[in-house]
Parts: C-alpha cells; sequence; structure tokens
C-alpha cells in the first residue's frame, strides 16, 4: 500500500525512479520493488524517500487509518531523527513492540493455580 503512495507521489512531482533512488542512496531496481510492494517497505526507507520528495512523512499516511492514524506524529518525529541513528531507533521500538505483545499476553492468559511442592 504504501509503495503506492510513495509512486504516486513521485510521479506527481515529475520525478523519475533514477533521480529519487539516488537522492536515497538506494538502486532504481530496488526502488521500483518497493513502490511495486514486492519487497518490504522499512520506516527509514518511508522516511528517505518521503523526505527526498519533499513531503513530511506523515502527510503521507491515509487519513482514514484508525487507531494507526495516531503514527502520524511519532513518524514525522522518527523523520527528523538522524539517519545514521534510525536503525538503533528501530531496534528500540522492536523490544517495545516484544514486551507489549508479551505484557498482553500474560494479561490475556489466566494463570494457572500453581502448587505447593510436597516434601
Amino acid at each position: 500500500m504504501y509503495g503506492r503512495v510513495l509512486r504516486q507521489l513521485r510521479e506527481s512531482k515529475s520525478r523519475t525512479q533514477a533521480e529519487v533512488a539516488r537522492s536515497v542512496g538506494i538502486s532504481p531496481a530496488q526502488l521500483a520493488r518497493l513502490e511495486s510492494n514486492q519487497r518490504g517497505l522499512y520506516v527509514d526507507d518511508f522516511i528517505r524517500i518521503a523526505e527526498a520528495l519533499g513531503e513530511k512523512p506523515g502527510n503521507l499516511l491515509p487519513n482514514d487509518l484508525g487507531d494507526i492514524g495516531r503514527l502520524k506524529p511519532l513518524i514525522d518525529r522518527l523523520a527528523a531523527v538522524s539517519h545514521d541513528l534510525l536503525p538503533s531507533v528501530s531496534a528500540i521500538i522492536e523490544k517495545i513492540v516484544r514486551l507489549t505483545e508479551e505484557m498482553s499476553d500474560t494479561t490475556q492468559k489466566p494463570r494457572k493455580p500453581q502448587r505447593k511442592a510436597r516434601r
């Protein structure tokens, strides 16, 4: 879905895949795969491409995203993070997601009563 959004934006700005790819440091073939959703689009790719096209990344998310719409300000803040720090930020976010999933798992599953060990 987001690859299509980026492609439409690139085309509306009359920019070629080669121009945009060079400006973000990827190959035109890689950008073509991103735009056609043949390759997963990571947040840092999305941010770099959006910025190269002169847009705030959060503005490219549709307004009808429901709860995900709350991520727009976060994505704009991530866009301000130095590109060399994005892998670290991404790793931190991944840890947070795993922790929240673990917390969700423990709150949804009833605990079995523990038996006292016999001596």
